[in-house]
């Protein structure tokens, strides 16, 4: 497994769950779309999009669907353990999942403004 580390948008509010021992989690689906450098003519381009499932655990996934839920659509940077599966849906063609567990997940401060108040221990 490797270590990630990216930025891009949320493409839709995540839903706070809870698992057999009340531990808040969700699942974020994050789309990442690199800027790249034509080696020759030097002009910038999008590069493909690829889109995360990064899963939250904790508080960490409380804020975020609290984030999320205030401010739609907003731009997260998020580091982990990172996995590529593959499946195949029934009658379809062959795809790929990337996974990532997050351990830290924060809100990007490029063309976004965040307020931030710290959490007390204990809260």
């Amino acid at each position: 497994m490797s270590y990630i580390t990216r930025t891009g948008n949320l493409t839709e509010a995540p839903t706070l769950r809870r698992n057999d021992k009340d531990t808040p989690y969700t699942y974020a689906r994050v789309a990442v779309s690199d800027r790249l450098r034509d080696k020759d003519t030097g002009e910038w381009y999008d590069g493909p999009t690829i889109f995360y499932s990064v899963n939250v655990t904790g508080q960490q996934a409380e804020q975020l669907v609290e984030a999320a839920e205030i401010s739609g659509n907003i731009r997260v940077t998020f580091s982990g353990d990172y996995r590529v599966t593959s499946y195949k849906p029934e009658g379809g063609e062959e795809r790929v999942q990337h996974e990532v567990r997050a351990d830290e997940v924060g809100v990007s401060l490029r063309n976004q403004r965040v307020t931030v108040s710290k959490i007390r221990q204990g809260d």
